[in-house]
């Protein structure tokens, strides 16, 4: 094999030989270009994550824009990383440990339980109407990529004429970071959204309501509350996240579906069956491919042993493809338990917002197989450019069958076989 490249467009396009590759051949491997420890097999992946304490999710304020191993331009030194590390610190849920993590994830926790997350629903449904009303030509664009901006907002209590800005700033924050898009856009984004959140969290602080953001300022009953600076990069993670999880999700799914038409009209049949989609596309194509960790002592792995302060990579998506856990793993089918996949990641950071964006999806492949049992692919989906976000930026879908040639009816015979109708006048 050749030497492997995590941001070659081969990998983009298909890591999964490269995964069967590394699962079979160097299940714990070592990159020199990137300094990335790679580990491939299920049971590996599964006690990484679970290992909190010997493997870190504290980045430090630096990981995220210094020798970033997913966006290889994004330097570290120079103007523009100096204006990213001016922006506002602070812990978040992705880059925290216990007990910091335990007090943020309790925080947010209020706003995802299940009770809450059920009634979202009815809202949720007649938001997914109206954009399949008006899907043409773009899955992601018409309906993937706006339905979680919409949902997010409105839970945020965020007025609906902000949701291009949202989009757009998730959009060039995520590119900017782990596709190699433009570093400007991202630096402005990130500005524009730390003041957005700031004075809606001033704002909410004045005037809480049942909103979420209303949720994450108010201070629990032992008087702990979060700073402002944590509070804006909350906000600024739930937008991200759950736009960017949710839109993947949606598009893997409607991909690998079209992929298969037999399982597309199987769900159209019998709309139950849009839920075990969700499960196999979360295991079998899942939007995250990776979750970045720091081993904080030496640990062995297999045979291996990861050095002290290695940065580790756990492959969720190659664990979600081992054969040594999966029958079959390389096939999609609606038949399969796939509830244990770690789509959504395993241990203290499994994914709080994995009932939300399981939700979403499952209302959206119900609504298409309802509304457009036809719908169908149109084009080259043009995928995501990164190594750990696996989805598309487009996805071209024709909307309605090719016309066919109309055949005679039978009724229009008979008709003009019979003879006038004789009309009377009053």
């Amino acid at each position: 094999m050749t030497p492997l490249d995590l941001n070659g467009p081969d990998f983009i396009a298909n890591p999964y030989p490269a995964y069967a590759w590394l699962r079979d051949v160097a299940p714990v491997h070592h990159l020199p270009a990137l300094d990335l420890w790679l580990v491939s097999r299920h049971d590996d992946v599964v006690a990484v994550l679970r290992d909190a304490e010997r493997f870190s999710s504290d980045l430090g304020n630096s990981a995220s824009f210094d020798n970033n191993p997913f966006n290889p331009a994004m330097k570290a030194s120079g103007p523009l990383t100096r204006l990213l590390k001016s922006l506002p610190p602070g812990r978040t849920l992705l880059t925290s440990d216990p007990p910091q993590h335990t007090q943020l994830r309790r925080k947010v926790a209020k706003a995802f339980t299940p009770r809450r997350i059920a009634a979202l629903e009815p809202r949720i449904r007649a938001i997914t109407e109206r954009l399949v009303d008006d899907l043409d030509g773009d899955l992601v664009r018409d309906l993937a990529s706006p339905l979680p901006t919409i949902v997010i907002a409105e839970m945020m209590a965020i007025p609906a004429d902000r949701n291009d800005d949202f989009k757009r700033w998730s959009d060039d924050l995520v590119n900017g970071l782990l596709t190699g898009g433009s570093r400007i856009k991202m630096a402005r984004s990130a500005i524009e959204i730390s003041w957005f959140f700031l004075r809606t969290v001033r704002a909410r602080r004045r005037r809480p309501g049942d909103d979420l953001i209303s949720l994450l300022v108010t201070r629990d009953e032992d008087g702990d509350g979060l700073t402002l600076p944590e509070l804006i990069n909350f906000c600024v993670l739930l937008l991200v996240a759950g736009n960017e999880t949710t839109t993947n999700l949606i598009s893997n799914a409607m991909l690998a579906l079209f992929d298969r038409p037999d399982l597309w009209r199987q769900i159209g049949d019998d709309p139950q069956l849009a839920q075990a989609a969700v499960e196999e596309a979360l295991r079998y194509d899942g939007p995250a491919q990776g979750l970045l960790r720091i081993a904080t002592t030496d640990v062995v792995i297999g045979e291996t042993t990861v050095p002290q302060g290695a940065r580790v990579l756990p492959l969720v998506g190659s664990a979600n493809r081992d054969p040594r856990h999966w029958s079959d793993p390389d096939a999609f089918r609606l038949d399969r338990t796939a509830g244990d996949h770690v789509a959504f990641g395993s241990g203290i950071h499994f994914c709080i917002g994995h009932a939300l964006a399981r939700l979403e999806t499952r209302i959206a492949l119900e609504t298409l197989a309802r509304r457009l049992p036809h719908l169908a692919p149109a084009g080259t989906p043009d995928r995501i450019g990164s190594p750990v976000l696996r989805g598309l930026r487009s996805l071209p879908v024709t909307v309605r069958p090719a016309l066919q040639p109309a055949k005679p009816l039978r009724i229009y015979r008979d008709l003009a076989d019979r003879p006038p109708t004789r009309r009377t006048h009053t």
